[in-house]
C-alpha cells in the first residue's frame, strides 16, 4: 500500500490499523481492489440508511490488531457424523493437526486456500463489488481459508464440518474465508460454525456458486464470546434449476451483521432462514437481498428474532424481482418476540417488482407471548415461568426442526432450551 494511501486512512483508527498490517502475497489483485476501495473510508454511520439502526462507535474505541496462530482443543465442537469431514482454522489460519478429511469422497476438494490453485482467478468473483468495508478488509488482509469444489453429479453423503475459532489474548481481527463451488448436478450439506473466545472482530466472507441442476444445503452457527464483533457477509449464484438453503443461528457476539446477497437464474431456487436469539445488550442485524433475475425462480425467507433485556434485533430484507422474471414465486417473513419492556426490533421487508405475473408476499410481526397461550399452559399445571419459557422455546423450535445433521439439531436445541429455560420436552432427536 503506498504511503499515501495510508496517509489518507490514518484518521480513521479501525482501518487505517487493520490496513497498516503487512499485506500477505497471495491474490494481489484482489487485496489491492479492496484497498482502492476503502481509501478515504471510515467505517459506516447512522446517517447511511443501511447501518442506521447500528452503532460502530465500540469498534473504534477498541485497538484490534492482528490474530497470531494459536492451538484450541476442538474435542467439544466435534459432531460425530463428521469426525472425518472437518476443517478447522483458528484465528484464520488453517489447523491441521485437528482439522480430519478422512472420510471426504474421492473427487471432492476439500482443503485450505492456500493450497488450492484451483481457487486463484475464482476468489472475489461471486456477486457484485463490496457494498462493506468489512468484505473489503477481509479482501485485503485474510490469511488464509477453505475452499469446498464438488465435481458434476456427484451427491456427497456426508455433510462437511467447517469450524473457524478465535482465540483472543488480546482485541484481535481475523478474516476468515469460505469459497463453495458446486458443478452441474452436484449435492451438498455444509455445516459452517463461528466459534471464539476472547474480545476481536470476525468479519468473514463466503462466496458460492451452484451450477445447473446443483443443491447445497449450508447450515451456518454464530457462537461467539459475548464481547465479540461478528460482521459477516455471504454472496451466492445460483444457476438454471439449482438450489440454495441457507439457515442462519445466531447466538453469539456483542454485535453481529449478516448481509446475505442472492441471485437466482432461471427456475432456480433459494431459502435464507434465519434465527437470532439475543439477550442483555446484544445487538443482531440481518440486511438480506434476494435478486430474482429471470423467470420461475422460487425464494423462501423466514427470519424470527427472540429479543430479551435490553438486546436489539435488525432485519432489513429485500427481494428484487427483475422485469424478465416473470413466474416469480418469493416469500418473506419476518417474525419477533420482544421478552422484555425494554427489547427493541427494527423489521423492513421489501419487495421491488419490475415483472408483471408473478405471486410475492411479505410480513412482519413484533409482539410479546400471547396470554391465552400462557393462560392456558398454567391452567393444564405450568407455573408461569415454565410456561413463559416452554413458549419461548416453541417459538425458535420450528426453525431448528429442519436442521438435518441430528447432533447438532440436538445441541441447537439443548442451547435454545437452556437459554429460555425451557422445561424438559422429553426426546429431541
Amino acid at each position: 500500500m503506498s504511503t499515501a494511501t495510508a496517509s489518507g486512512l490514518a484518521q480513521h483508527d479501525l482501518l487505517g490499523t487493520l490496513l497498516a498490517t503487512p499485506r500477505p502475497p497471495e491474490w494481489a489483485d484482489l487485496r489491492a481492489a479492496a484497498e482502492a476501495r476503502l481509501a478515504g473510508q471510515g467505517l459506516p454511520a447512522a446517517h447511511s440508511e443501511d447501518w442506521k439502526y447500528t452503532d460502530l462507535k465500540a469498534l473504534q474505541q477498541i485497538a484490534f490488531g492482528p490474530a497470531p496462530q494459536a492451538k484450541v482443543d476442538v474435542s467439544a465442537l466435534l459432531l460425530p457424523e463428521m469426525v472425518g469431514t472437518r476443517q478447522v482454522f483458528v484465528n484464520g489460519h488453517h489447523a491441521p493437526h485437528t482439522s480430519c478429511t478422512s472420510a471426504v469422497p474421492a473427487g471432492v476438494r476439500f482443503l485450505p486456500l492456500s493450497t488450492a490453485s484451483e481457487a486463484c482467478h475464482a476468489l472475489g468473483t461471486v456477486g457484485p463489488d463490496s457494498a462493506s468495508p468489512f468484505e473489503d478488509l477481509n479482501s485485503a488482509r485474510f490469511q488464509d481459508g477453505a475452499v469446498i469444489l464438488v465435481p458434476k453429479n456427484l451427491k456427497v453423503a456426508l455433510p462437511l464440518h467447517l469450524l473457524f475459532i478465535t482465540k483472543a489474548e488480546g482485541p484481535v481481527a481475523v478474516f476468515p474465508r469460505l469459497m463453495v463451488v458446486l458443478e452441474r448436478g452436484a449435492e451438498l450439506e455444509l455445516v459452517e460454525e463461528h466459534h471464539g473466545e476472547g474480545t476481536y472482530l470476525t468479519a468473514p466472507v463466503v462466496e458460492v456458486r451452484i451450477a445447473e441442476g446443483a443443491i447445497l444445503r449450508h447450515e451456518r452457527v454464530q457462537r461467539d464470546d459475548a464481547a465479540a464483533f461478528h460482521l459477516g457477509t455471504l454472496k451466492a449464484e445460483v444457476a438454471k434449476g439449482g438450489q440454495y438453503h441457507s439457515r442462519t443461528l445466531s447466538f453469539g457476539a456483542r454485535l453481529s451483521r449478516q448481509q446475505p446477497w442472492v441471485r437466482l437464474a432461471e427456475g432456480a431456487e433459494a431459502s435464507l432462514d434465519g434465527l437470532a436469539l439475543l439477550e442483555g445488550s446484544q445487538v443482531a442485524d440481518t440486511h438480506s437481498f434476494m435478486f430474482h433475475a429471470e423467470p420461475h425462480g422460487t425464494s423462501h425467507q423466514l427470519h424470527k428474532c427472540i429479543v430479551d433485556g435490553q438486546a436489539r434485533a435488525i432485519f432489513n430484507g429485500q427481494v428484487l424481482v427483475a422485469p424478465r422474471a416473470q413466474g416469480t414465486d418469493a416469500k418473506q417473513q419476518s417474525r419477533n418476540l420482544l421478552l422484555s419492556e425494554s427489547a427493541r426490533v427494527d423489521t423492513k421487508p421489501q419487495l421491488e417488482i419490475y415483472a408483471d405475473d408473478v405471486k410475492c408476499s411479505h410480513g412482519a410481526t413484533v409482539g410479546a407471548l400471547d396470554p391465552e397461550e400462557l393462560f392456558y399452559l398454567q391452567s393444564r399445571g405450568l407455573n408461569a415461568d415454565d410456561a413463559r419459557n416452554l413458549l419461548t422455546y416453541g417459538f425458535a423450535a420450528d426453525v431448528l426442526t429442519h436442521v438435518p445433521v441430528a447432533s447438532l439439531r440436538r445441541a441447537l436445541r439443548q442451547l435454545v432450551m437452556a437459554r429460555t429455560q425451557a422445561v424438559s420436552l422429553g426426546d429431541l432427536s
